[in-house]
């Protein structure tokens, strides 16, 4: 039996126990989830009662006053996203690549022709955050670009946060595309733009990192995010963890990146100004066009049906029908990251009527199959 150590509420976390469970279910292993915060006893009463063949500890329980690693003995563990200076000595651990996954949201916000960059910091500083910054800062000069960097001071006064960073980013030079270090941030930054009055995409563009969906389905605008591949850092992990209770490998540190973006409002540019389609779009987005209509949207958007085409095909470039099966396929994309879950159950979560259908579309969007996307982005 083996202890998982890590708190429940943020999404990714459950991700990366998907991925944990995926390599259990291949060991045969029996897995007891410790929430941390909610449970009674401390980490060396827990070792004592569980009495477990191996542990995966989370950061947010080493970033606990009074943890201690020693409370877990003799027995092995592997820690995920933990700083490596904390480790006293050699260690078992999985940690994002925060510097590729900063290079992925630069090289995005180049692609989109911006020449000024920004960047936001985590709202408590980070070792990962840094590394996102000092990345931004690199690829913004290789591209020729400007460089501004905001690090917030703390999270003891949100109001002296807004106080500070409004004026920040009126004095950025626009157009801007600004990254920053979490999903938390970037909706900050956008609630700061909106008070500032300043224009997303078209004068600050905003991406994340985390693609947490409850906050960038419901920012305004929708956030653009990059999203970690955080099952597979689950599998890496529990991967990790069966090599240490063998007794037979060294201590080490193994990444994991990012797996692709999920491109919403925050950083789509219009080619025409339209409120109604931008809320279109921001609804086949927020739905990843499941149970969506071509027909359905022109109603919201207003007019005749060819009116309403011509008008969305004006401010985006394409059609309604093309919009919601982008919008079905990116959602494939994150299901796919879920190894264990089948062909099938992704079409019909993704509205196609049949597996074959989602195989069509999918291939025609990525020139790749499912499977070959699935092993390229997140191999086994």
């Amino acid at each position: 039996m083996n202890i998982v150590y890590f708190q429940y509420p943020w999404r990714f976390w459950r991700t990366r126990l998907a991925g944990i469970y995926r390599y259990a279910a291949s060991a045969g292993w029996r897995v007891q989830v410790i929430e941390h915060g909610l449970t009674a006893l401390p980490v060396a009463k827990a070792i004592a009662f569980w009495r477990p063949d191996g542990c995966i500890v989370e950061r947010s329980v080493m970033d606990t006053p009074g943890f201690r690693a020693s409370d877990f003995r003799d027995t092995p563990v592997v820690y995920c996203d933990a700083n490596p200076k904390r480790f006293r000595r050699p260690s078992m651990a999985v940690v994002h690549d925060s510097s590729g996954t900063a290079a992925l949201a630069a090289h995005e916000l180049i692609s989109l022709g911006f020449r000024n960059f920004a960047f936001v910091g985590n709202i408590i500083p980070r070792d990962w955050s840094d590394r996102r910054r000092k990345v931004m800062a690199a690829e913004a000069a290789k591209a020729g670009g400007t460089f501004a960097s905001f690090e917030p001071g703390g999270p003891d006064s949100i109001a002296a946060f807004f106080a500070s960073i409004r004026p920040w980013l009126r004095a950025l030079p626009t157009p801007c595309g600004l990254l920053a270090a979490n999903d938390i941030s970037a909706d900050l930054v956008l609630q700061a733009c909106a008070m500032e009055q300043i224009e997303v995409p078209d004068e600050i563009a905003v991406i994340g990192i985390d693609n947490d969906t409850l906050i960038c389905r419901h920012a305004t605008p929708t956030l653009t995010s990059v999203m970690p591949d955080f099952e597979q850092s689950g599998y890496l992990a529990a991967q990790l963890l069966d090599e240490a209770m063998s007794g037979n490998c060294a201590p080490r540190i193994v990444k994991f990146g990012a797996a692709h973006i999920v491109r919403r409002n925050s950083t789509i540019k219009f080619k025409r100004r339209d409120g109604a389609v931008r809320r279109a779009v921001a609804r086949i987005r927020e739905t990843s066009g499941v149970g969506l209509t071509p027909a359905e949207i022109c109603r919201e958007i207003g007019g005749s049906r060819r009116g309403a085409e011509y008008r969305f095909r004006e401010a985006t470039g394409r059609s309604i029908g093309e919009e919601i099966a982008a919008a079905r396929v990116e959602h494939a994309k994150t299901l796919l990251l879920i190894r264990e879950q089948p062909i099938e159950s992704i079409a019909a979560e993704c509205g196609y009527e049949d597996a074959s259908s989602l195989r069509r579309a999918f291939k025609k969007a990525t020139g790749l199959s499912l499977r070959d996307w699935r092993n390229a982005v997140a191999p086994a």
